[in-house]
């Protein structure tokens, strides 16, 4: 795990609980990389294995955002405890230390027995003498965050379902994750308010759900406006921004809504017309839970129609800041610009 060709964070978190079920090796251990949701669960299995069921300061020594030499903390990764079978020393924070990088690369070759040094290091420079010791030196656990192409974010959102004890589908799961941006800590927010919200009952989730539940920012928001949009039917889009009005919805939040669709639409369309694949143009505006619905819908708008989209979008959200014109008329006017002659 030191080194040699990138890991996602999601595997090396298994292969890091594989191991620990087994025996840690002793010495240096430094976390880095930018999943910093899979190397927070690492680092904090990690803490709760090495130190069982003793984390008192004679088995544990933190060292936090103060400064703190090198010497020091090797010193404390040496010592032997007597009210403890090991010696655990975390670093939270790469840039507290200090003092010669060569005193940490020596602990490394030579690390006493039930001895555990670990540092935590999201992010590397590695023109810098001592991260270069770090990258170098004991084992380098690096948690790349996953590449956007389907399958993967998609797995990653069934895997911390299940751990929820939900059951999610993998479009439903393609569709959270979209709406997350990929952001694992808001998929886990996002899941544990489904968790609550389900009670004892049911466990499936479904795309109904997750818009019922979810947190999009304005994503969310208009939905049924966008779709009706995308398979170019004003009739629709008209009654939908109308119910969702009177709802009580907020028509700003139906443009920011809308603005994301249109661009989905207009990287598809761009795509197409250069000859890219369907399939390609699917991974890259990530649309897996619409795919059939993404591509049908762009046929119906040519590439200079779809670039006039932002700047109506932007038209309407002027004007709706403004007040100078009733919500409903600007939400109105908008989706028959868009569905109509632009």
């Amino acid at each position: 795990m030191a080194g040699g060709p990138k890991v996602r964070g999601a595997d090396l978190l298994r292969k890091v609980e594989k191991e620990l079920e087994r025996e840690w090796p002793p010495g240096l251990t430094v976390l880095s990389g930018d999943d910093l949701y899979h190397l927070d669960r690492a680092q904090r299995r990690l803490l709760e294995v090495l130190t069982q069921d003793d984390a008192s300061d004679f088995g544990l020594t933190v060292f936090g955002e103060d400064k703190v030499d090198l010497a020091a903390v090797v010193s404390a990764a040496r010592s032997v405890g007597m009210f403890s079978p090991r010696r655990v020393v975390f670093v939270s924070s790469l840039s507290a230390l200090d003092g010669e990088p060569e005193t940490i690369q020596a602990y490394a070759k030579a690390p006493p027995p039930q001895s555990y040094l670990i540092v935590r290091a999201p992010s590397m420079d590695q023109r810098r003498k001592l991260h270069q010791v770090l990258a170098k030196s004991g084992r380098l656990l690096k948690f790349e965050a996953g590449d956007p192409h389907y399958g993967r974010g998609e797995r990653d959102v069934v895997a911390m379902a299940r751990e929820k004890e939900l059951e999610i589908d993998s479009g439903t799961a393609a569709f959270l994750h979209q709406i997350a941006g990929g952001d694992l800590y808001r998929l886990s927010n996002e899941l544990d308010k489904i968790r609550a919200w389900l009670g004892e009952g049911d466990h499936r989730v479904t795309q109904e759900i997750v818009r019922e539940v979810a947190s999009s920012g304005g994503l969310l928001s208009g939905w049924e406006v966008a779709d009706a949009v995308l398979r170019r039917d004003r009739a629709d889009a008209l009654a939908a921004a109308r119910r969702l009005v009177e709802a009580g919805d907020e028509p700003i939040r139906v443009v920011g809504g809308l603005a994301w669709r249109a661009r989905v639409m207009l990287q598809a369309r761009a795509m197409l017309d250069a000859g890219e694949k369907p399939g390609d143009v699917v991974k890259a505006t990530r649309a897996f839970y619409y795919r059939e619905a993404l591509l049908k819908g762009v046929s119906r708008y040519s590439l200079s129609e779809l670039l006039c989209f932002p700047s109506v979008l932007m038209q309407a959200d002027k004007t709706l800041k403004s007040r100078a014109i009733h919500p409903r008329a600007v939400l109105e006017n908008l989706v028959d610009r868009l569905t109509g002659a632009v």
